[in-house]
């Protein structure tokens, strides 16, 4: 047993994105762990810090040995409910231990910028997973929103598409950063060369 263990959504990343209430939260927190840039947004000094890295088993066994006697905070990109480190605290750590805060999803940005409609549409990620996983939704053919990593490849993608009709795909880039871009073609057209790092992609039936 020990102190509860916050899990806060930071956003896609600019601190214009972090809701108050994460802030605050963060501030309550002893011990905060995230990434370097998730870190960057909080106010750290008094506080103990740890960077995630690849070693989960690592960063479970700090997080619990701190929680004995401090407040920790795990700091998790978008919303924790999305693809986050959420799934994997709640396979080790009771739900009652965890509290959540959630954030915006950089889904949700992407949507807001392309002024689409996402309540129907089908939100998944292909980050570190197989292509095949975008099968199941094409016959569907709704909007798509898409968590992609820097080794997704935009050719392959395309071609799968294509299997099922025209569509337009757009690549959501570096979102609420100063450099963000919105690069948009459809199926029929030559693939951009852009890398997918920091991206996600939104996918939706083009049927002109």
């Amino acid at each position: 047993m020990g102190n509860k263990v916050k899990v806060i959504g930071i956003g896609p990343g600019s601190a214009e994105y972090l809701l108050p209430k994460a802030l605050q939260e963060g501030e309550l927190c002893k011990v905060l762990i995230g990434s370097a840039r998730a870190l960057e947004l909080f106010n750290t000094k008094g506080k103990e810090t740890k960077i995630i890295d690849k070693n989960l088993m690592d960063v479970l066994e700090f997080i619990e040995e701190k929680r004995k006697t401090e407040v920790v905070g795990v700091l998790v990109s978008g919303d924790p409910g999305f693809y986050s480190m959420l799934a994997f605290l709640k396979k080790h750590i009771p739900s009652e231990d965890l509290e959540v805060i959630p954030g915006i999803s950089s889904l949700q940005i992407a949507f807001s910028r392309l002024k689409l409609i996402w309540q129907e549409g089908y939100l998944l990620s292909i980050h570190g997973r197989p292509l095949d996983n975008l099968i199941p939704y094409m016959e569907k053919r709704k909007v798509l929103g898409v968590l992609v990593d820097k080794n997704c490849s935009l050719e392959e993608i395309k071609l799968l598409l294509k299997k099922w009709g025209r569509w337009k795909i757009h690549i959501c880039g570096n979102l609420t950063y100063p450099e963000e871009f919105i690069i948009t073609f459809n199926t029929d057209e030559e693939v951009p060369t852009v890398s997918l790092d920091n991206c996600v992609v939104v996918i939706e039936p083009d049927e002109e």
